[in-house]
């Protein structure tokens, strides 16, 4: 359904609803003012009824020709009538109102009546007043056929204006999107040209969509290009380089310390190759150049890191303590990078840790805690942990200042909220708070 439609279907039936509510409310409106207006008349006659009774006693009421002990008018929309009542029972003088619907002399009657009871001479009667509803019938059955009325006129004349108003509205929008984003799927071929339109709303969007197409473009072509370079000009040669190494060692010809030499330069290579592909990772990951499509269990990716790892675990005889209080299902991430990272992070625990330390991994509702006993870190190196090359002091030969970088930008990436505490020889705790709205805690 196209938007314009939307709008128009939401304006009338946002005014057919206003209409709606406001002829539902007008009965009861006018239904209870008029009761409160038969219900002061009733009050009124009911207390000169009882005056009359009070003065001259029950017989002065035909005496005066107000009512007698019942009484009806010609149309019998107005009676009194009064009643003895049993004096062993305990009477309230309260006034009490209600709706009648009864038949006299075999004529089908409805009143408002007002029910009074009094002592008189040692004697409780119950007097009823009682006035005709024919008016108050009347007026609600008005006032709701003038409601219906109102109702399917504004209803009609709100649907023909708001589809021209819309249509007009929507017509800058339109033209934004034909122009800006149909059949643009090169950056070389976007169309900056500014649409002209006195909406400041399709001003700033069409501003905004400018902007993002110049920044998609300059970042495209500079990720284009740096990894044509890095792919062709520093991995290729890499490779074939490490080859030639290999055969050179395993050819008989090389004796040992030529051979050693030519070991450690591979291990130099392979350093090398995995600071370049975790570079690259980094600038995809920037760049947004990995899907976002898979679901799965946090528990059961976090079982499968551990799985990978627990050789090590082992080496270092740790003690893991596995706390997962929440089974959290996550969806629209990708899969890959998040083994990337809970397995950088459970790696750091292992590395840096000490000898029979712990290593406690949390999950407690959409909030993860990977804790270790190891060396920890300094107050003055927490602020720059996730920045590139970065290596700690107690780093090893083996780190490249890349892990938590790469760790820092898959968290950015699926918006989920990096911090970490430390304490020098006490342990590290970093704190992963996954967004509520992309998983699901079960």
């Amino acid at each position: 359904m196209k938007l314009r439609l939307k709008l128009v279907i939401y304006n009338a039936l946002s005014k057919a609803l206003i209409v709606l509510a406001f002829g539902a409310l007008l009965p009861i409106v006018s239904e209870t003012v008029v009761y409160n207006h038969i219900d002061q008349r009733l009050k009124a006659r009911t207390e000169k009824i009882l005056t009359v009774i009070y003065r001259g006693g029950l017989d002065e009421i035909a005496l005066e020709q107000d009512c007698s002990f019942e009484n009806f008018d010609i149309l019998k929309e107005e009676f009194v009538t009064i009643g003895p009542l049993d004096n062993t029972d305990a009477h309230s003088q309260d006034p009490v109102f209600e709706n009648r619907d009864w038949t006299h002399d075999n004529d089908a009657l409805s009143h408002r009546v007002l029910i009074r009871n009094f002592q008189y001479d040692n004697q409780w009667y119950e007097l009823h007043v009682g006035e005709g509803n024919n008016t108050v019938e009347g007026l609600n059955s008005v006032f709701v056929r003038f409601t219906i009325i109102i109702m399917i006129l504004v209803t009609l004349l709100s649907v023909l204006s708001d589809i021209g108003f819309v249509q007009i509205l929507l017509k800058p929008f339109y033209k934004i999107v034909n122009t800006k984003l149909r059949g643009s799927h090169d950056p070389t071929s976007f169309n900056f040209d500014r649409i002209e339109s006195s909406t400041y709303e399709f001003n700033h969007l069409d501003k905004s969509i400018n902007e993002l197409m110049q920044k998609v473009k300059e970042t495209i072509m500079i990720e284009k290009e740096f990894i044509a370079n890095v792919s062709h000009e520093l991995l290729t040669p890499i490779s074939i380089l490490n080859n030639r190494l290999e055969n050179i060692v395993v050819s008989a010809e090389t004796d040992d310390d030529v051979s050693r030499k030519i070991v450690a330069s591979q291990k130099t290579l392979n350093r090398l190759n995995k600071i370049i592909k975790a570079l690259l990772m980094i600038s995809k990951i920037e760049n947004e150049q990995f899907l976002k499509e898979d679901s799965f269990k946090l528990d059961s990716l976090i079982e499968e890191v551990l799985l990978e790892i627990e050789d090590r675990v082992s080496q270092k005889n740790l003690k893991l303590i596995k706390e997962f209080n929440t089974n959290i299902e996550l969806s629209k991430y990708n899969k890959s990078l998040m083994f990337t990272m809970f397995f950088n992070l459970i790696n750091n625990a292992i590395k840096y840790n000490i000898e029979d330390g712990i290593i406690t991994i949390s999950i407690d509702k959409n909030t993860v805690h990977i804790k270790d006993t190891g060396v920890g870190i300094s107050k003055e190196q927490l602020p720059s942990i996730f920045n590139r090359f970065e290596r700690l002091q107690h780093a090893d030969e083996g780190s490249y200042g890349l892990g938590l970088p790469i760790v820092k930008k898959i968290a950015d990436f699926h918006n989920i909220k990096i911090s970490v505490e430390s304490a020098v020889n006490k342990g590290t705790d970093f704190k992963l708070v996954f967004p509520e709205e992309k998983s699901l805690a079960k």
